[in-house]
């Protein structure tokens, strides 16, 4: 009986050394190499402009919630490169409502808004962003685009003065210079900086924005 107890031990013992001991957590570290490399192929995919593929993957990665807002906001932001502003501007509010002080996709939003036709909705963000960041040129150059699309070539000639005053390397002052002569409009009237650059609004655009339902 002992024999037998003692053979049964050692098959017992030699399976249990003859097969490897999982590790803890090392099943989960291996799910997270993967989704981490479904990253990886989506940031190669939109590198190269193939941007469906891009989606495909990334959306893959969302499965993870560790890579899901990072992958989240590459969903968002290669939509917005498709042109897809119907998918793209709720998955900006969406991120916009978890991090309500980013001027990043305050900017992202207000883009939507321009490219969209929303003018009115842009000039409101453009104006907004330039007050929180005065010396970001950007948002000063598509606010001036903003208003010759809407027509408004005045409002539009003020604000290139500005441009041209305070960001006088920008690259766009000859294109904007062009299509006023383009236009054959009266010279702009001059603005007061300090006056024109406050925020003639009573609530955030932004906030507005994040009323709206997905």
């Amino acid at each position: 009986m002992k024999k037998l107890l003692f053979i049964a031990a050692s098959v017992l013992f030699f399976s249990c050394v003859s097969k490897p001991i999982p590790i803890p957590g090392d099943r989960q570290k291996t799910i997270n190499n993967i989704y981490a490399e479904y990253m990886n192929i989506a940031d190669i995919y939109y590198s190269l402009e193939k941007y469906d593929k891009a989606l495909q993957y990334y959306k893959l990665s969302m499965q993870n919630s560790n890579l899901y807002w990072a992958a989240y906001y590459k969903v968002a932001k290669t939509y917005a490169v498709q042109s897809n502003w119907e998918e793209a501007l709720p998955m900006y509010r969406t991120l916009l409502r978890r991090d309500k002080e980013n001027d990043s996709l305050k900017a992202s939003v207000a883009y939507i808004y321009a490219m969209t036709g929303d003018l009115k909705k842009a000039e409101r963000a453009y104006k907004e962003l330039i007050y929180l960041q005065p010396d970001n040129h950007e948002y000063l150059e598509n606010l001036i685009a903003v208003y010759f699309a809407k027509k408004q070539y005045e409002d539009g000639k003020n604000y290139l003065d500005v441009l041209i005053e305070k960001f006088p390397d920008s690259e766009n002052i000859a294109k904007f210079k062009d299509f006023i002569k383009s236009i054959d409009d009266e010279a702009a009237v001059e603005v007061p900086l300090e006056e024109d650059l406050q925020p003639d609004f009573e609530t955030s655009i932004f906030e507005e924005e994040l009323e709206n339902q997905d």
